[in-house]
């Protein structure tokens, strides 16, 4: 059903590499953050010790946390095209993995008052927005017609699957990192979390520069589909 020489050139290889990371680092973000959020500072269960993070958020001040930067979105979509139409989209690809790499350690930097929060999630987000528009540009430009569904899918796929080892990986980050005698996550949990995220996003920036976008194969293809 999938071509694997399709998966192997240049440009989807490493267009799917940089969404499986993109994934890694924006969905575990998502999930994070709203956890980090809502968390109380009280006292923790059974300990004397003061829980030095969270802003006691309920899930609705929690989503407005990540709204300003759901809005930035709709602006960063388009301006992916542009920037693809007149640099190519491996570019716009590079700076929203950039973006993402930069909210995210943000996340990791600063975290003490709301405002730093939303900030962050205004790069994060925007970024977001650059890479998912790119990949999806760079993908269909490349392979044939018939194969363009079949290719996105994948590419989605990875993104998902990425996404999916992103949560788990930080979920397992923040049960290693409890507040002694607690089942309550510590702020070095959240800190090593993202720290991890904005690197590996920064690893996904540099995986977008080695995209090498070809002339589209579509143009080749004869007649009888060879």
């Amino acid at each position: 059903m999938v071509d694997m020489r399709m998966l192997a050139g240049r440009t989807v290889l490493f267009t799917n590499l940089t969404a499986f990371i993109a994934g890694f680092a924006m969905y575990s973000s998502f999930i994070l953050v709203p956890t980090f959020v809502e968390t109380p500072r009280r006292l923790a269960p059974s300990v004397a010790r003061l829980v030095d993070y969270g802003f006691g958020a309920s899930a609705t001040r929690a989503g407005l946390y990540l709204t300003p930067g759901a809005l930035l979105m709709l602006l960063a979509g388009p301006a992916a095209g542009r920037l693809g139409r007149r640099f190519g989209s491996k570019w716009p690809l590079a700076v929203g993995m950039v973006f993402i790499a930069v909210g995210v350690s943000g996340l990791a930097l600063f975290n003490d008052r709301p405002w730093e929060i939303v900030v962050a999630m205004g790069l994060l987000s925007p970024g977001v927005a650059l890479a998912f528009a790119a990949m999806a540009t760079l993908i269909t430009q490349e392979v044939r017609p018939s194969e363009t569904g079949v290719a996105n899918a994948v590419n989605t796929v990875l993104r998902t699957v990425g996404g999916v080892v992103g949560a788990q990986v930080g979920a397992t980050i923040l049960v290693v990192h409890r507040i002694a005698g607690t089942q309550v996550p510590a702020r070095s949990g959240f800190t090593s979390a993202f720290t991890l995220f904005g690197a590996a996003a920064l690893a996904g920036a540099v995986a977008a520069v080695l995209v090498t976008p070809s002339v589209r194969r579509a143009r080749l293809v004869t007649a009888d589909g060879d």
